[in-house]
């Protein structure tokens, strides 16, 4: 294998909710590797801005604007993959998901319960069923599902969030060892305390407690959708061609160091201080 095992020259990519955050950060890593990415998302604005930006860049790119919870949005990914390659995937990106909303799970409902398995965990199987195949007939593939640390670690107020995202390890390692026999490898990354559209923390904790962040993490800073790209990009790649099933925790250290803090009777914190 060659220095530069970790290019994806002549590859295809379809990453979920990659408009914006974990998502794009995946995209365009991949895509300045030299694959030829698909981009789905349900925010026309947002695809638009991040598609534009790797097409000037140099990049291959296409966009997809789709609801991953429907159905129908299987067959609109399927027929982007067929314009850029004819109709061969090489990687598949899971990572749409979404923790809210929050709260007691005693004062949630089964209509709660099943919008949350839809946005993190229904998805997954379906977009995977409708591309796996082909990876198997052809005996080569990547399959990465974007988890969370809240999967391998007891969380209040997100607790049928958490399962499902524990749910989505669980199928990646279930997974991996079926189609492992077909060239095909499946792994996930479980991301902790990124800084994205999605959930700015820079914003939601005061100027005034930055300092205690690297009491909170490891690494002494918040994630970034890069470092979450760049993980992925590796799984993608040949440099990864002897990983399969496995999840990496990106999340700067936290889960290394747990720990959850009650503020009050139904708010908690995992972090040292009071700063949301």
């Amino acid at each position: 294998m060659d220095q530069d095992a970790t290019r994806l020259d002549d590859r295809t990519a379809l990453v979920t909710g990659g408009a914006a955050g974990i998502g794009a950060g995946i995209a365009t890593a991949l895509a300045r590797r030299g694959a030829a990415v698909v981009l789905v998302d349900n925010d026309e604005t947002a695809l638009d801005r991040t598609v534009a930006e790797l097409t000037q860049g140099g990049c291959t790119a296409l966009g997809v604007v789709a609801d991953v919870r429907e159905r129908s949005s299987t067959e609109m990914m399927r027929g982007a993959v067929g314009e850029l390659s004819g109709g061969r995937l090489d990687v598949l990106v899971n990572n749409v998901g979404d923790h809210r909303p929050w709260g007691p799970f005693a004062q949630t409902s089964e209509e709660d319960w099943t919008a949350v398995y839809r946005l993190n965990f229904e998805h997954v199987l379906r977009v995977t069923r409708a591309f796996l195949p082909s990876m198997i007939e052809r005996r080569s593939g990547s399959i990465i599902n974007v988890s969370s640390v809240e999967g391998l670690r007891g969380v209040p107020n997100c607790t049928v969030y958490a399962a499902l995202k524990a749910a989505v390890l669980n199928f990646t390692a279930g997974l991996s060892t079926e189609v492992g026999q077909y060239g095909v490898r499946v792994n996930a990354i479980a991301p902790d305390v990124t800084d994205t559209p999605q959930f700015p923390l820079h914003r939601l904790i005061g100027p005034e407690y930055h300092d205690q962040i690297p009491r909170w993490v490891p690494l002494g800073r918040f994630g970034t959708p890069e470092d979450h790209g760049d993980v992925a990009a590796f799984l993608a790649s040949d440099a990864a061609r002897w990983v399969t099933g496995q999840t990496i925790r990106v999340d700067g250290g936290t889960l290394a160091s747990p720990g959850w803090f009650r503020r009050d009777e139904h708010r908690f914190t995992n972090v040292p201080r009071n700063f949301i």
